[in-house]
């Protein structure tokens, strides 16, 4: 692996380090000083708008990751129409959504929704971040998301210390996104210029992004559907107290897949350049790669997780110890997912996507819905398992003959790492 793609993981590591650092030593101490009911309305919040950032994002920022490592200059122009077609989009998606939120939730929610909106602009605006990961740039990534973690950290910790209103920590949710673009943005436009397509062209921009981002749009929204599937059917079933629960248990089961996921973003930008029989061993590398952090990981977990839920978030949670060696399982076949999505993503399989999340969502959603009935918080961990095993295998292995399944297959062959 070369030097520069190392150098560009590690540095995405070391932000998303910063970030677990906060979740182990300041939300944990948030979700005790509140409790399971203030934490999970929290959650909940953060979770709708994280679905209606995926639609307004549209898929765009796997076409400008691949547009930028291909040509800067054509990148450029396309960042400057996303950035308008995702503004239109997140308000078109957030104010009925609001709507919804202030008259049918407590008051708690509705804060923390108005505060998951302002932060969801600055997310949506964010066209920055791509350009500096396809550039192999990612250390001015990780020196903005840091300022912002530590500052929101800090903004909460002082919020639990001194027993506010637990409203005040919508200033903590807004400010982890409005300082990092605030930084990366006058970077960019130190270094970069912003080029703006002849107006002209401006249409075929905007259809080119409409046409390439549907189907990758509609698979990450239906994708956002089935990974937050658990939450919502708990929410409409379950007390708050069990979304804590639950989303204490899949905080620190997803904590490390930052690991993988920065080793998959930094290698992608060459396996995009790559084709052929190159590109297949590039990325049957890559998911070894990946496939050993998350075994390992897993393993971790598997044998402290629950002692670490207790340690951190105290004995009001000790029932999350049982969900967490599942849903790190489940963590493990998302990771090693990424490089399938991303590899069908170069091979143009934007149909193909659309159509798996599609069969994906239709078994998932009454699987969901019946364990979660039957078994509860447990049920829910359970489909977010079954879910990502299917994703990762059998709903893959239709794609051009088989071709993510060889992937998988060499990936397991020394020989494919000499």
């Amino acid at each position: 692996m070369k030097y520069s793609v190392m150098s560009n993981a590690a540095w995405m590591m070391s932000e998303k380090i910063v970030s677990v650092f906060g979740v182990i030593f300041v939300t944990s101490y948030v979700a005790k000083a509140f409790g399971p009911a203030v934490f999970g309305q929290m959650t909940f919040s953060v979770s709708l708008f994280s679905m209606v950032q995926t639609i307004a994002v549209f898929g765009t920022e796997t076409i400008l990751f691949k547009s930028i490592s291909k040509s800067t200059a054509k990148g450029l122009r396309l960042m400057r129409v996303a950035r308008s077609l995702r503004f239109v989009l997140l308000l078109v998606t957030a104010i009925p959504l609001l709507a919804w939120v202030w008259y049918a939730m407590p008051q708690n929610f509705i804060g923390f929704a108005l505060a998951s909106f302002v932060a969801s602009v600055f997310v949506t605006q964010d066209t920055f971040s791509v350009y500096n990961n396809a550039r192999l740039a990612s250390r001015l990534n990780t020196l903005a998301n840091a300022t912002g973690l530590v500052l929101s950290f800090a903004i909460s910790f002082f919020i639990a210390w001194q027993r506010l209103d637990p409203l005040w920590l919508t200033l903590s949710m807004i400010s982890v996104t409005l300082i990092p673009y605030a930084i990366k943005r006058h970077h960019f436009y130190r270094q970069a210029t912003d080029i703006a397509p002849p107006p002209a062209k401006r249409p075929a921009y905007l259809r080119y992004l409409l046409y390439a981002g549907l189907p990758l749009a509609i698979s990450s929204i239906f994708i956002a559907v089935q990974v937050k599937t658990a939450q919502m059917f708990l929410a409409g079933i379950a007390p708050a107290r069990d979304l804590g629960l639950f989303a204490a248990a899949n905080t620190v089961a997803a904590s490390w897949i930052f690991i993988p996921v920065a080793l998959i973003t930094s290698c992608f930008t060459e396996i995009f350049r790559a084709r052929g029989e190159v590109a297949l061993r590039l990325a049957a590398r890559l998911h070894g790669y990946v496939m050993g952090v998350s075994l390992l990981m897993l393993f971790v977990v598997a044998l402290f997780g629950e002692k670490i839920i207790i340690a951190l978030y105290g004995h009001e949670y000790t029932q999350s110890g049982s969900l967490i060696t599942l849903l790190s399982s489940a963590t493990c076949f998302s990771a090693m997912g990424t490089v399938a999505y991303r590899y069908m993503v170069k091979e143009g399989g934007f149909n193909y996507l659309l159509g798996k999340i599609t069969c994906l969502v239709a078994i998932s959603l009454p699987l969901s819905w019946w364990l979660i009935h039957q078994h509860g918080i447990l049920g829910a961990a359970w489909s977010v398992f079954l879910s990502e095993l299917l994703s990762l295998t059998v709903m893959n292995y239709f794609f051009k003959n088989g071709v993510i399944q060889k992937i998988q297959i060499s990936s397991l062959n020394y020989k494919t790492y000499k």
